[in-house]
């Protein structure tokens, strides 16, 4: 098991170090590293968890990861049939960089909010991502003095626009330690491969070696959701995404995601999107 802090230093040589990843799949776990990360995904479709948020991502997902924000990536069953390579390109530079005396400089108003935003993750969408994406690609050929000019350009566009989002919580803190990531991770794990079919409780909490009744209350305490509620929210994920096709209907997509009715369903859906499926559905072809 790799250590749940991933000392990334070591390999920034320079003053940004950049990482290419072309693979059939990705075996990646919770974790966390003492550097801010840009995740681009350039293939691969899976779920993803910074902190406390979970998403769906997709190629040419491009997210910003603060400093000890503990997060992984999950490739989708649906995607590893494709036989198509999983390929991301990772950038990690430091948050030394930015001194207290410059972001309270007047002049980096806007770059000292989004600095402490990466502190939760923040995923880039619209113009800004494409434009975000040529520059991170001709970034990665670059290097020296040019590479950091083009990182400081990228952070000076992004923080001037309002294009992104902030993935965590704002309440979110990060109390893993060492046994706590590698309980979780492999939880996490175990739902992301599973959640379409049924989940026991007792068979989850094994995993964790803990009962039941312990490891409710720990799940809770350490990710600020109960349990059923994170497997329903990983399922109601997969449910949206199931929305764009045609030819389902709100049924078939019920117990395609793991739920056993659609009274439960329903309720569920509504909770995490403020609107039935069949709203939302319609709302995809208005």
């Amino acid at each position: 098991m790799n250590p749940l802090l991933q000392d990334i230093e070591p390999l920034i040589k320079g003053s940004i170090f950049v990482k290419e990843i072309k693979e059939p799949t990705l075996n990646d776990q919770l974790h966390f590293h003492n550097v801010h990360e840009i995740a681009l995904i350039l293939k691969g479709r899976g779920k993803r968890i910074v902190g406390d948020n979970i998403e769906y991502f997709t190629d040419n997902d491009l997210v910003f990861i603060g400093r000890l924000l503990p997060h992984a990536s999950y490739i989708g069953k649906d995607y590893l049939l494709t036989n198509q390579d999983f390929h991301a390109l990772v950038i990690y530079f430091h948050p030394d960089w930015f001194h207290e005396n410059l972001l309270n400089s007047s002049d980096f108003v806007k770059l000292r909010k989004l600095i402490s935003e990466i502190d939760r993750g923040i995923k880039i969408f619209g113009n800004t991502k494409t434009r975000t994406l040529r520059a991170l690609l001709k970034l990665k050929n670059s290097n020296g003095l040019e590479r950091i000019i083009k990182l400081l350009d990228i952070l000076d566009f992004i923080s001037k626009s309002d294009e992104y989002k902030c993935l965590a919580s704002e309440g979110y803190i990060n109390s893993y330690g060492q046994k706590d990531v590698e309980r979780l991770g492999e939880v996490y794990k175990y739902i992301m491969q599973n959640y379409t079919d049924i989940i026991k409780l007792g068979d989850v909490s094994a995993i964790a070696n803990m009962t039941a009744t312990s490891f409710c209350k720990y799940f809770k305490f350490k990710t600020g959701k109960t349990f059923s509620s994170f497997v329903n929210e990983v399922r109601i994920g997969h449910a949206c995404r199931l929305m764009f096709n045609e030819s389902l209907n709100v049924s078939q997509i019920c117990y395609s995601c793991g739920f056993n009715n659609l009274t439960n369903f329903n309720r569920n859906f509504k909770h995490f999107t403020r609107m039935t499926p069949t709203e939302y559905k319609k709302n995809l072809y208005a």
